[in-house]
């Protein structure tokens, strides 16, 4: 995203608006990054590239305000106050 987020909320609701929810529901430790321009997540290696074949669909077809691409490197995190007890 180009502007700040306030909430991983909103990295959630598009997922799930863009993915199927045998896929979403998947996704698993989603974290931001530090400057909240963007977040990371792990997913199953099967579904590694269908998410990325359909997000990148989406991106470079239809005027949307994110974009999605593969980390090469583990970009700065924000501190994960949850981690932990349950």
């Amino acid at each position: 995203m180009e502007k700040p987020f306030y909430a991983v909320s909103l990295i959630w609701n598009i997922l799930r608006r863009y993915l199927p929810e045998s896929m979403s529901s998947q996704i698993r430790g989603m974290r931001c990054f530090t400057d909240m321009t963007g977040a990371c997540f792990d997913v199953i290696g099967t579904d590694a590239q269908r998410l990325e074949d359909l997000l990148g669909h989406e991106t470079s077809n239809k005027n949307v305000d994110f974009k999605f691409e593969r980390a090469l490197t583990l970009p700065e995190l924000k501190e994960d106050h949850y981690s932990g007890s349950v």
